[in-house]
């Protein structure tokens, strides 16, 4: 009797305190099948895999601190459809999404982790009509990557993210995350004792070795106004790659209108010597018609798109249209793409697409035979249903 009493004085404080805070469980689940008239040699043209808009189970948590103030925290575990491994087969990170602890109140919401920075989680959705989702869409993105590391196109780690209260309809966000260090290049010397003819020597520690030449920093301002969202920023990634931006979309009722443009530079030769590219920058239009993609060491990369939605009933076409300018420079490309879909919604949580995509690359030598220089076409059908 008395074990049943302490048992249930346990589980009473135990529920008190958990009712304090609240986790909100969401997600994401999406499956495709989709054809791809180029491909490696004996790979299929078809295959089953996600639109782009990532397998994700998401912890939201808050606990109200009183006066205003909230303690919140994210997580967002993404995961491949086809095989169940975390992203791209068990490329990325278990949280690829984010993991991310702050607190949140009048002065705005401060975070601390890994996540989409200041620049990168605004854009997407705002500028391109298909959401940053399947082979159609990514028309906006410009050959950046915020980070060359697995899963990086768009995120930071290690990072203080800061967004500030929307004022008059306009929201300022930063992101900063200083330079990463390996384990150990300069390894450690051991001390050696004096003899006849040696003089005594001292040992020294193994010395870090620096792989990112920059402090990551991003900013972003966003302006939302009935029809109307306007957006620019600006990010510097941890080898002196940039990019500025501008962009936003206007709904006319019959339609919504997108557009971005930006400007893409990258960081001297010097910043990235010795840095290891573990992952080769997606930050270009979607497609991989290249092993790699992003801007190179000193060029400059422009970028434009434009796009619209038009909802028909429970239809909503899309339509995208974009071009990147590597301005002939030697290992830059050039690039058009066009894409057209429909999105079928099926309830407020389920849908269906197919989308049609082709692309177009020029000056692309040297990596892929069968694919420089050359047309590439996608064809997307898929079910998405969001929890």
């Amino acid at each position: 009797m008395k074990k049943t009493l302490i048992a249930l004085a346990v589980l009473t404080v135990s529920s008190a305190s958990f009712a304090q805070s609240t986790v909100t469980i969401s997600g994401r689940m999406d499956a495709t099948l989709r054809h791809t008239a180029k491909v490696a040699p004996g790979a299929a043209n078809l295959a089953v895999t996600e639109d782009g808009g990532a397998n994700t189970v998401r912890f939201a948590i808050a606990e109200d601190l009183g006066g205003g103030l909230k303690a919140v925290a994210d997580l967002g575990m993404r995961f491949g459809i086809a095989d169940g491994l975390t992203q791209v087969s068990g490329a990325r990170p278990l949280f690829q999404g984010e993991s991310r602890v702050g607190v949140t109140g009048g002065f705005g919401t401060v975070k601390f982790g890994r996540g989409l920075t200041a620049l990168q989680a605004p854009n997407g959705g705002n500028s391109d009509p298909w959401g940053v989702t399947t082979s159609a869409g990514n028309v906006y993105a410009a050959g950046f990557a915020t980070d060359y590391a697995a899963g990086g196109e768009g995120r930071i780690d290690g990072a203080l993210f800061y967004t500030s209260p929307s004022i008059n309809g306009l929201t300022l966000s930063v992101s900063m995350s200083p330079k990463k260090l390996t384990s150990v290049t300069v390894p450690a010397v051991a001390a050696t004792p004096a003899t006849a003819d040696k003089v005594e020597t001292l040992g020294s520690n193994a010395v870090p070795g620096i792989t990112s030449t920059k402090t990551h920093q991003s900013i972003s301002a966003v302006y939302a106004a009935g029809n109307l969202v306007v957006g620019a920023g600006y990010e510097q990634n941890r080898v002196g790659d940039t990019i500025t931006q501008i962009f936003g979309n206007y709904n006319l009722g019959v339609a919504k209108v997108f557009a971005s443009t930006a400007t893409i530079k990258g960081g001297t030769a010097a910043d990235r010597a010795g840095v290891t590219f573990a992952a080769a920058s997606s930050g270009v239009n979607s497609g991989a018609m290249a092993a790699a993609g992003g801007v190179v060491a000193g060029g400059e990369i422009n970028n434009w798109t434009v796009g619209a939605t038009v909802p028909m009933g429970a239809a909503t076409l899309r339509l995208g249209y974009s071009g990147w300018n590597g301005n002939g420079a030697a290992g830059q490309k050039d690039d058009t793409k066009m894409g057209v879909g429909v999105k079928y919604d099926l309830s407020k949580r389920t849908y269906l697409q197919t989308s049609f995509a082709t692309q177009t690359r020029k000056n692309n030598t040297g990596t892929r035979p069968d694919r420089d220089n050359t047309k590439q076409t996608f064809v997307d059908a898929g079910v998405v249903h969001s929890f």
